[in-house]
């Protein structure tokens, strides 16, 4: 091997390598990219109009024409199933994007206020967690009647504890550490120190968990949906769907089962990008 030769070894063997991105975020991305555009556009891929009715064409099950089957209506169960993503998928972003912000923003101030501040926020989340999740917004949403934007309004005014848990955890943490020290010790005002140098680092762990809370909002909205408090009929839901269907498992399975694969589907694209998220910036630090 001549010199040059040795000298491009050795130059490819320092020049570091680039990392290839974990399996699950590629395939929650995945997963995810095609929800979003379903969620954009079902009307390029829904082969029929999700409200029509057709009569001459109920409880038939899938077939050619209708790939899915129909429902009691005769509505094509996938088409309704697609233009479901454009509601679930909302549902996913506005019933987290909330609690989110305002948790973020809460944590950050408890954790690095401390003292009283750290008291009555402890007081606070033992309330909120005293009671099931679910219990909270079933009972929020009874009060102020079904709907999507009062289930919106309901996990908002619960959700945004388990964010500023987190995200006031870390801070704790990161107020401790040199460069914080540097911040107060050169004047920057409180503001300045927090939502500049505390908070990018501490909101990691909080985007994780809002990977896997988006997967549990559409269980949440589904859930409600199937219980008559959320999205309502005739509307294309997945929980309207399968409660729409429950009557008619034995004979027509096919109008809750679709409606179900997809939750569980969209479900796993969330996790998996939130699992993948988190062994990146494993790898990162």
């Amino acid at each position: 091997m001549t010199d040059a030769a040795h000298l491009e070894a050795a130059v490819a063997a320092g020049r570091p390598r680039r990392a290839r991105p974990p399996g699950p975020l590629v395939w929650g991305g995945a997963i995810l990219g095609l929800s979003l555009f379903l969620a954009a556009a079902p009307s390029l891929v829904a082969p029929y109009d999700p409200l029509a009715f057709d009569y001459g064409a109920i409880l038939q099950p899938p077939s050619p024409a209708h790939p899915f089957g129909t429902d009691n209506f005769g509505r094509d169960v996938l088409s309704r199933v697609i233009h479901a993503y454009r509601i679930d998928m909302g549902i996913a972003v506005f019933a987290t994007v909330v609690p989110f912000v305002l948790g973020t923003l809460v944590g950050a101030v408890v954790g690095y206020a401390g003292g009283l501040a750290e008291t009555v926020f402890g007081r606070v989340v033992d309330a909120v967690i005293t009671f099931p999740f679910l219990v909270l917004v079933i009972a929020i949403v009874s009060v102020l009647g079904p709907g999507l934007i009062n289930m919106y309004i309901a996990v908002s005014l619960v959700g945004w504890v388990f964010y500023a848990r987190i995200v006031a955890s870390e801070v704790k943490v990161q107020k401790r550490l040199d460069y914080a020290e540097a911040g107060r010790a050169m004047g920057y005002t409180h503001a300045r120190i927090v939502l500049r140098h505390l908070l990018p680092n501490a909101i990691t762990p909080a985007i994780v968990y809002w990977m896997t809370d988006m997967a549990l909002a559409i269980l949440l909205g589904s859930s409600l949906g199937y219980l008559g408090l959320g999205a309502q009929p005739p509307a294309a839901e997945w929980g309207v769907q399968i409660a729409e269907g429950k009557n008619f498992m034995a004979t027509a399975w096919w109008i809750s089962v679709f409606p179900g694969a997809a939750i569980v589907v969209t479900g796993l694209g969330f996790s998996l990008l939130g699992d993948g998220l988190a062994a990146l910036l494993r790898v990162r630090r």
